[in-house]
């Protein structure tokens, strides 16, 4: 299975048994729940850099 690399953000490749990410571009490497953790994180970051700072809603 294929991942998103949280560091560089190219394909990274998901072990058979879901327990490792690791990116052959970069050489990131993270068992999967801190990857999940990562890319939550990040998910985070996303909504908060979009949402508008409109006055008044």
């Amino acid at each position: 299975m294929d991942a998103k690399c949280p560091k560089c953000e190219k394909v990274a490749i998901l072990n058979e048994s879901i327990t490792k990410v690791k990116c052959p571009h970069c050489n990131f490497e993270a068992d999967y729940d801190t990857y999940i953790e990562i890319m939550k994180d990040q998910a985070i970051n996303m909504v908060t850099d979009y949402i508008p700072d409109r006055p008044g809603i």
